[in-house]
Parts: structure tokens; C-alpha cells; sequence
């Protein structure tokens, strides 16, 4: 099987889809051969994989650079890159296009280009610009958009169930379908935690507002024993920290690392009492359409972890097995949570052999399975669909 993949963004280290991207997309072509339109040159592209993954891209992997015109802030005029891939895509004889973002998704189905679509879904659009307050106007135009996707996609991968219900219900997709979370490179996660007693809770992830940070920073100064090491964030987040961290008095208690390559998250986190992942419960994102790559990062690294006990956790995590989930949005609950694993070391040691032993069926190499299944059945129906 040829795959086709294409992304309009030029690689940012500092977002966790980047991470997931390229791990993915070498699974995928240990299987099959993959063709990546991209908006950056193939040394750029093989050196983030070197120096922030660790890995060497697959030989099946073929990287096709399209004239991009990046503007500021990272982002790029679209209209440019989508011509070159309309173009690219011409008479392609490649089995599946495989893609994940929504208006390039929208505007391959709307050019009817290519071979059959394949969209990887992680949100709703429509309700995560209701969860940021966004005109209802825009909304619209987010169902619009995703609903030219889904009536031109052959098969579609749903990041949670949760988001695949959504997706059946609100568009009424009936094609080949498939629930792909997140995953875990396990070479690079293996299970290092020393089982370190203490009362040192990790973080690491992004500082977006829907990270549920602040009731992290509530439980912290609800509880005067524990410490934060708190890793990512761009400068401009770790600023914004430092003011907030002033305002609640925790600049002493809280470790900002700020992002790091990958390679270096063990050694980061194998001293730690616990990881901790406070996603709030009141937005569509962090409720029911997120698949934190965090979280499996942590079950490969064999961490103890609490997190909120929303419905895209309870996807992966199972309180008292794998993890201690904790009433979202509640500081004290929380706080409660971080004290009772970073006092409770024969709990600790009982969770973080769940999470080992979970994150053994969480491979990249289990998702590109996935996938690939997916390419099959999506391929199939499109045939039988055109005959």
C-alpha cells in the first residue's frame, strides 16, 4: 500500500502534535510506503526527528517539500501550500491520502482530488470555538468546514471514542471508522522510576488555559508539603507562570523547566513522587476530545499518576489501577490525591506497575496497526463505491 500524508505547518517543537506526527508517521511506514507533502525541507524535518525524538526516520518515508510562505508567528499562508498539494495530488496512483488537519481535509474533499480520504479527527471544531466563546458565526462555519470533510471521507480515525460518537452524531458518518488514540515510544519510555518517595509532583505538557493548570496551582497551595516541577511551556507561558506563581506565593515551591527534547523527559521524571495531568471538566477538549500524549508518556516511564476523572482519561486510565483520578475541577480533591500517593508508597509502587503494564498496548507500533486497517477497509469501500 502507497500512503499519502500532507500537513500545511512548518515543524514546531514546542507543540505535542509534532511529537505524535512524526512518531506516527515512521510506525506507518515500517508497514507500508509513506509519501509526507510537507511545508519544510527534508534536512529540517530528519533533524527534529534526530535531536528532539531520537529516531531515525524509516527508509519508506519519503518527504516532499511544497512551496510554503510562512508568515509571522510560525503560520502559513495556506492557499499556496493547498495549490501545490492539488497539484501533487493530480493523478497520484497512491492508495489513501491520509491527513489531520480540518481545512486541509475541507479542501481536498471540496477539489475532489486524490484517492480516498482518510481524516484523523481530535476535535470538534464547532464546540471547542463555543468553549472559547468564539461569535456563533464562527462556529457555523467550523460545522460547515467539517461537514464538507466527513461527506467526501472514505474512513475516519477518532482520537477517543467519546469524539467518534460525536462525530457519527452531529454528521452522520456511517464509512470505516476507528478509534486511534495517542501512544508511547516505548524505546524511549521504559519504565526508569525509582520509585522515590517524596513530595516532588511532575506536570509537563503545554500551559494552555484547558490544561486545567490552575487548579494544580490551587491543590499546590492547599497543600504546603508538596513541590512542582512543572516542564514546557514557550517563554511567553513561563512569564505569564512566573506572575501567577508570584500572585499565589509558590514561586519557591514550583520548578520551572520549560521545554525540552523528549530524550531528556526520563531523566526529568524518574526522581519524582507522582505525575499529575488536572484536566478540567467543563469544555468539549479536555472532557471527552483529548488524548493527552502525556499521559502515555507517564505509563511508559512507569510513573504513579493522578488526573482528572474525565471521560477521555477513563479511555486509558482506571482509578486504583493505573492511576488515582481525582474530581476534575476540585483543588481539594486533588490535593488530596497528590498527598495520598506521595505518602502512600506501597499505592505508589501499585500504580506505577499498572501504568508499565498499560502502556505495553500502547505503542506507536499498535497505532500504526490501527491505521493501517483502516487504510485497508477505507480503500476497499471506496472501490466498491466507484465500482
Amino acid at each position: 500500500m502507497h500512503v499519502l500524508f500532507a500537513h500545511h505547518e512548518p515543524i514546531d517543537p514546542g507543540k505535542a502534535r509534532w511529537v505524535a506526527m512524526l512518531r506516527t508517521l515512521h510506525a506507518v511506514a515500517g508497514k507500508a510506503r509513506v509519501t509526507w507533502f510537507c511545508a519544510d525541507k527534508e534536512h529540517r524535518v530528519r533533524d527534529y526527528a534526530r535531536d528532539h525524538l531520537g529516531i531515525q526516520l524509516s527508509s519508506q518515508l519519503s518527504i516532499r517539500t511544497l512551496p510554503a510562505v510562512h508568515k509571522k508567528m510560525g503560520l502559513t499562508l495556506n492557499s499556496v501550500f493547498f495549490r501545490g498539494l492539488r497539484r501533487a495530488l493530480q493523478g497520484t496512483p497512491a492508495d489513501v491520502l491520509w491527513l489531520r488537519s480540518d481545512k486541509l481535509a475541507a479542501h481536498v474533499a471540496r477539489s475532489k482530488v486524490g484517492p480516498p480520504l482518510v481524516y484523523e479527527a481530535h476535535l470538534i471544531g464547532e464546540l471547542w470555538s463555543r468553549d472559547r466563546g468564539d461569535p456563533p458565526a464562527r462556529a457555523q462555519r467550523l460545522h460547515e468546514l467539517e461537514a464538507s470533510i466527513y461527506g467526501r471521507a472514505a474512513g475516519v480515525a477518532a482520537i477517543t471514542r467519546g469524539l467518534m460518537d460525536e462525530i457519527e452524531s452531529l454528521f452522520a458518518f456511517r464509512g470505516p471508522s476507528a478509534v486511534v488514540p495517542s501512544a508511547v515510544d516505548t524505546s524511549v519510555f521504559k519504565p526508569c522510576w525509582t520509585g522515590a518517595s517524596g513530595n516532588l509532583v511532575a506536570y509537563v505538557g503545554t500551559l494552555q488555559f484547558w490544561k486545567g493548570l490552575e487548579t494544580l496551582l490551587a491543590a499546590l497551595a492547599q497543600a504546603p508539603e508538596l513541590r512542582l516541577r512543572l516542564i514546557g511551556g514557550s517563554q511567553q507561558d513561563l512569564a505569564a507562570m512566573r506572575t501567577r506563581l508570584a500572585e499565589l506565593g509558590l514561586v519557591d515551591r514550583v520548578e520551572l523547566v520549560g521545554r525540552v527534547p523528549q530524550t531528556r523527559l526520563p531523566g526529568l521524571l524518574q526522581d519524582v513522587a507522582c505525575a499529575c495531568h488536572p484536566l478540567p471538566g467543563g469544555l468539549s477538549i479536555s472532557a471527552r476530545f483529548t488524548s493527552p500524549l502525556k499521559i502515555f508518556e507517564y505509563m511508559g516511564l512507569g510513573l504513579p499518576i493522578v488526573a482528572a476523572d474525565v471521560p477521555s482519561i477513563r479511555e486509558v486510565l482506571q482509578s486504583n489501577s493505573n492511576a488515582l483520578l481525582y474530581a476534575p475541577g476540585d483543588a481539594a480533591a486533588l490535593a488530596a490525591a497528590l498527598l495520598q500517593v506521595c505518602t502512600d508508597p506501597a499505592l505508589a509502587r501499585r500504580l506505577a506497575a499498572g501504568a508499565a503494564a498499560s502502556a505495553a498496548t500502547c505503542s506507536y507500533e499498535h497505532r500504526a496497526e490501527k491505521l493501517m486497517d483502516l487504510f485497508t477497509r477505507a480503500t476497499a469501500a471506496g472501490k466498491a463505491t466507484s465500482g
